[in-house]
């Protein structure tokens, strides 16, 4: 059984290994209904995104999928992303995460990201992402190499974000 970690868990701090195509799943058989749990907890817990290290799993992958999006309007479990490109243009939004229950802040991020990532096939994909796809792409990659949203923000933000 799958469950969203709290911060400061340990693998919330962690930087995750690429996922290779003989790697497992402690617990799951079946990939496939592996990928079906994790976005069914990832819905239930009213997500757009979920990192492996949310789950305690410090491999390349997460889920993410929203319909207001325009590349994951269906909701998927993509392996080793990665941007490979960013746009100079910044845009500062609100975000929460799954792992801090309750709390939004204000994070700065690049507006448009060109990525890469691989699917359960073990094809190849590249992508341009805007808006509110782009930034929970970007959150959710940040979980990858261990690094949580508030890590992201000045201490005065973070405090003025918990004081809430």
């Amino acid at each position: 059984m799958i469950k969203v970690y709290q911060y400061p868990h340990e693998t919330l701090m962690e930087t995750s290994t690429a996922w290779k195509p003989d790697d497992s799943i402690e617990g799951y058989n079946d990939i496939e209904l592996f990928e079906s749990d994790m976005i069914k907890l990832m819905l239930a817990e009213r997500g757009m995104g979920l990192a492996a290290n949310q789950i305690g799993i410090t491999k390349r992958f997460f889920a993410i999928g929203h319909e207001s999006f325009d590349t994951f309007q269906k909701h998927v479990i993509i392996w080793n992303p990665q941007v490979i490109n960013f746009s100079e243009e910044k845009v500062i939004d609100v975000e929460g995460c799954l792992s801090f229950k309750d709390i939004f802040v204000k994070v700065e991020r690049p507006k448009i990201i060109e990525i890469q990532y691989e699917t359960t096939q073990g094809d190849t994909k590249f992508a341009k992402l805007d808006g509110m796809e782009s930034k929970c792409f970007q959150h959710e990659l940040d979980h990858l190499d261990g690094i949580t949203f508030n890590k992201r923000v000045s201490k005065l933000r973070w405090d003025m974000a918990n004081k809430g």
